[in-house]
């Protein structure tokens, strides 16, 4: 599969503190760890680079030049096959950092990035991530927490495959798109993702993913209509998923 390449829309940072924003993530609050110094220096060296609907943050095969925190929005990640098929590997949410395993390993992607709505992300230069790490033991440690969450996400994946229910990991990934789609107060929410896509998300096969959906319906937990859900009972898509 062929992805199109966007240019980025680099704007400049007022360096004053952060405002939080719900539901949009600041550097501030993508690196709660740093010193007012070094984030400035974050700050100074970064752009934010808008994505729309389908748009790339970066290909399979590119060199990295940056580490990305996305601020708000959502993006998808995709391995694609030898054969120009796309698996998605994971879905990188508002308050995601990503890029850092390519950066510190110094390889390429091996894997391609796609908004799967309007997204914000920020981009920080590499070399002065590097250069706040050589110097910096808080900044080294920082990166290394992260590196731990993003290992015990993996981990719980992997467990989650061995010991968990097809049925309860179909729930996991629509109780994650209904947190990533739905409007405020809203149970309604329409989703870019297809059966197979949630199939891929939940290690399972498409027709475990109906199965699953057609008994969520015939029990009253949710409904659909198209691309469209509705959870009817949230709390038990919860105790599903959990």
């Amino acid at each position: 599969m062929k992805y199109k390449r966007y240019p980025s829309s680099p704007q400049n940072f007022d360096v004053r503190p952060e405002k939080k924003v719900r539901g949009t993530f600041t550097i501030r609050r993508l690196f709660p760890a740093l010193s007012d110094e070094d984030l400035l220096i974050f700050q100074s060296n970064s752009s934010i680079i808008k994505l729309k609907k389908g748009q790339n943050l970066f290909i399979s095969g590119d060199i990295p030049r940056a580490i990305y925190g996305v601020a708000n929005g959502c993006l998808k990640i995709v391995r694609e096959s030898q054969e120009g098929e796309s698996v998605i590997t994971r879905i990188a949410r508002a308050g995601t950092i990503i890029g850092i395993r390519e950066v510190f390993g110094d390889f390429k992607y091996s894997r391609t990035s796609v908004a799967l709505k309007d997204s914000e992300v920020f981009s920080i230069d590499k070399d002065i991530v590097l250069s706040l790490i050589k110097r910096n033991p808080a900044v080294a440690l920082q990166f290394m927490k992260i590196f731990c969450v993003e290992l015990a996400r993996m981990e719980k994946r992997i467990e989650s495959d061995l010991y968990r229910p097809a049925k309860n990991r179909v729930a996991a990934v629509i109780f994650e798109l209904y947190n990533l789609f739905a409007e405020s107060d809203s149970m309604r929410f329409d989703t870019p993702l297809n059966r197979r896509d949630i199939a891929e998300l939940a290690d399972v096969t498409p027709e475990t993913v109906s199965r699953s959906i057609a008994e969520f319906k015939n029990t009253g937990i949710l409904s659909t209509q198209g691309s469209y859900f509705t959870i009817l009972d949230l709390n038990a898509l919860q105790n599903e998923a959990e």
